[in-house]
């Protein structure tokens, strides 16, 4: 046979591997079901209403951080709870999955689907999760990155070390942290007109491509479970996005 006809061979191959890679990943993240986008549900959902607001105070003080040992009284940046904002980056020895350190967390994410929620969950185990639990267990499980403790300090931590921030959904990237206002109802319209004190950020997630999020959202919602954003309250209350890898 030709070289030519090998070397054509040898591509029609891949692209037919890469098709079927695609496919199986695109099976394993399928939505989880519907309670998200049900309004019998999250009108009832507190967890949905208060998202991880302050969770870091609640953590029992034996958990905590050391307030003594933690601050950094000369430290320039600092997350909300005055705690010293640092930068971190995967363990070198950890070996990127298909080509990228965002497959490792992804792939990591998924296998703690449907692990329950709970409220200011334990930090040091991964039994329960609230949200911003979730997304910090799965990067350090998956690629020893210790990022802070609560949704609003790792808002901070990615606008003080991401190079990619953005406030158009559209510019999300496999394993972006995305941030979120907490629930306020269905409509677009319930988060319209709304000031910036009026939208504190209440719950993230991993952005999984292809409009899906992976997050820990409530006990009502099961857990860990992925979900749709768009044209859903989720799409209406993002407040902005970026990558840390």
């Amino acid at each position: 046979m030709p070289k030519k006809w090998i070397t054509i061979a040898v591509l029609c191959g891949a692209v037919l591997l890469t098709g079927c890679l695609k496919k199986e990943q695109a099976a394993k993240e399928l939505v989880t079901d519907g309670r998200m986008a049900d309004p019998a549900v999250t009108e009832r959902d507190e967890d949905l209403l208060v998202g991880d607001l302050g969770v870091e105070r609640i953590v029992l003080p034996q958990l905590l951080r050391s307030l003594e040992q933690g601050r950094a009284q000369t430290a320039t940046l600092l997350d909300p709870h005055g705690f010293p904002l640092i930068h971190r980056f995967p363990d070198p020895t950890v070996k990127p999955l298909r080509g990228g350190y965002a497959e490792n967390v992804i792939e990591t994410a998924k296998s703690y689907l449907h692990t329950p929620y709970e409220y200011g969950s334990d930090r040091t185990n991964p039994l329960t999760f609230d949200c911003s639990d979730f997304t910090r267990w799965v990067y350090l499980d998956a690629l020893g990155m210790d990022l802070p403790w609560d949704s609003r300090s790792q808002a901070a931590y990615v606008r003080a070390f991401s190079k990619r921030i953005y406030t158009d959904f559209s510019k999300a990237r496999r394993g972006d942290l995305l941030f979120f206002t907490r629930y306020l109802g269905n409509k677009p319209e319930d988060y319209q007109g709304l000031t910036e004190a009026e939208k504190p950020i209440s719950h993230m997630g991993i952005y999984l491509g292809n409009g899906k999020l992976i997050h820990c959202a409530s006990k009502e919602t099961g857990g860990v479970r992925i979900d749709q954003i768009r044209w859903k309250h989720l799409q209406y209350r993002f407040l902005f996005g970026g990558g840390i890898l």
